[in-house]
């Protein structure tokens, strides 16, 4: 069915190097933030559907120097043809299952949300970060919207088998008279 491309098991970490691009256009300067991101999977509960949850906790290392403090938690279930992430009270269908190429799902269908079109852009295919292969990836694309001259929004996530979320990439970009603003955020996975 495809389940190993996010696999859920207490004790499961991922830790993520995160550059986070800021276009300010007030002041008319970009700024960069590097920091780490880390997910375990501390714990599992029954949903209000009966269904095996696993609750990650989410905490950021701002600095070499600095430890990690806790950010937020969020909880994820797989359920027959889907993978449902939960946080801030939304739901959302990250992955469906088996993942076919150029297949296409509405991951806001379980929220108030607008219609939010993902799509498999490349099954099963191999995947390179920094000089680490990666032999069976799903690449999704969670938003394209970038034929508007003004405003650019393209989201990109991958998902390695055995190791779930490996790299995610997004952009927010508003150009009005020649001066950027927005946002630009790679996230990838150390280890």
């Amino acid at each position: 069915m495809g389940y190993e491309y996010y696999p859920l098991q207490i004790g499961l970490e991922r830790l993520y190097d995160v550059d986070s691009i800021v276009y300010d256009d007030f002041t008319n300067s970009v700024d960069t933030y590097r920091f780490q991101l880390r997910e375990v999977c501390v714990d599992t509960f029954h949903d209000l559907e009966g269904r095996i949850a696993y609750r990650f906790e989410r905490s950021i290392q701002r600095s070499d120097t600095g430890g990690f403090e806790f950010d937020r938690s969020f909880y994820v279930v797989t359920d027959g043809v889907r993978t449902e992430r939960v946080e801030d009270n939304l739901r959302e269908v990250m992955l469906v299952y088996p993942p076919i190429r150029d297949q296409d799902w509405d991951a806001n269908v379980f929220n108030s949300l607008p219609e939010a079109e993902r799509s498999y852009e490349r099954t099963h295919a191999a995947y390179e970060i920094k000089g680490r292969l990666f032999d069976s990836t799903l690449h999704v694309i969670v938003q394209n919207d970038t034929d508007n001259f003004i405003v650019n929004r393209f989201s990109e996530e991958r998902y390695a088998k055995h190791e779930g979320l490996i790299e995610r990439r997004f952009y927010h970009i508003e150009t009005q008279f020649g001066i950027d603003s927005g946002l630009l955020w790679i996230q990838r996975v150390v280890e």
